[in-house]
């Protein structure tokens, strides 16, 4: 029963993950190497906050979300200009730079060896909580004229600016928001698996996440989180087949690009409209008479 509950609060996380990616890709088509220099800062702030300086862990989380704020306005504040494919080099470049200056201050982060003896101060209950409150908050900002004007940028960057959108102050504060939704996961990490070391976190999980909102659809905000838990789920369950799990996911993005470009969900969502009329789609309709 203990290693269903950690299988489903590591998933949940990583849906917290998959949920600022999906701000970013998503919603406004940015592409994203360094969400894991995001999480890596977050997870290390609360951590460092905690041990070293004795903050309580609801402020070292806290903490870790600011710190994801200001590590997106630092990034994003002289990148976002750029064109997409050089702002995807500087975010990989960023990511790696993050890493190797984790693993460099080794007396603060323990370089290699990691922190060890993290107190759990993150159970189920505040995982689950927190999953539903970033969920609920993408969902309703997937709604807003604001993520509309997103999703302009997305589809023609040009005729959104044509339009009078202001793309760079759209893209700047959805980074911002995706830094500090992946920060703070990170510091549920942290204080989830009680251990971090700075090679956790790397572009390549970055590209993981990307891939699965492509896979789950890009319109479908429930297709990218409900295609989160069944990977990480899959990847935790069969962790002695780990290696055939990206086998696999590779497998399914090639079919997915060759027969289901929009994804396996295109721009379905749920809502409990749908889930009513569930019952009338399935059982067979009574005739009068």
């Amino acid at each position: 029963m203990y290693f269903f509950l950690a299988v489903l609060e590591t998933t949940l996380i990583s849906g917290i993950f998959v949920l600022a990616v999906y701000l970013m890709t998503g919603l406004t088509g940015l592409f994203s190497l360094g969400q894991g220099a995001f999480i890596s800062l977050g997870a290390f702030t609360a951590t460092i906050a905690t041990l070293r300086f004795g903050v309580a862990p609801p402020f070292a989380m806290a903490m870790a979300a600011v710190m994801g704020v200001f590590s997106g306005l630092v990034i994003g504040i002289p990148t976002l200009k750029l064109r997409r494919d050089y702002f995807l080099l500087i975010t990989f470049g960023f990511g790696e730079m993050v890493r190797n200056l984790l693993l460099w201050t080794a007396q603060l982060t323990g370089g290699a060896l990691g922190i060890a003896g993290i107190p759990r101060a993150a159970g189920l209950p505040l995982i689950a909580a927190s999953t539903l409150v970033i969920l609920f908050l993408v969902a309703n900002l997937k709604k807003s004229n604001f993520m509309r004007n997103c999703i302009a940028i997305r589809d023609d960057e040009l005729a959104a600016q044509a339009m009078g959108i202001n793309v760079y102050a759209h893209k700047l504060k959805v980074f911002i928001l995706a830094a500090a939704i992946s920060a703070y996961g990170g510091s549920l990490f942290a204080f989830n698996i009680m251990f971090i070391e700075p090679n956790l976190f790397n572009w390549l999980d970055s590209a993981r996440l990307i891939i699965i909102i492509f896979i789950g659809g890009i319109n479908s905000l429930s297709g990218a989180f409900i295609m989160a838990c069944f990977y990480y789920t899959f990847g935790e369950v069969f962790r002695f087949a780990s290696v055939w799990r990206d086998v696999i996911l590779g497998v399914i993005v090639i079919c997915v690009n060759i027969f289901r470009p929009q994804g396996f969900f295109g721009s379905w969502e749920f809502s409990f409209r749908w889930l009513a009329s569930l019952p009338r789609k399935f059982l067979p309709v009574k005739k009068e008479g």
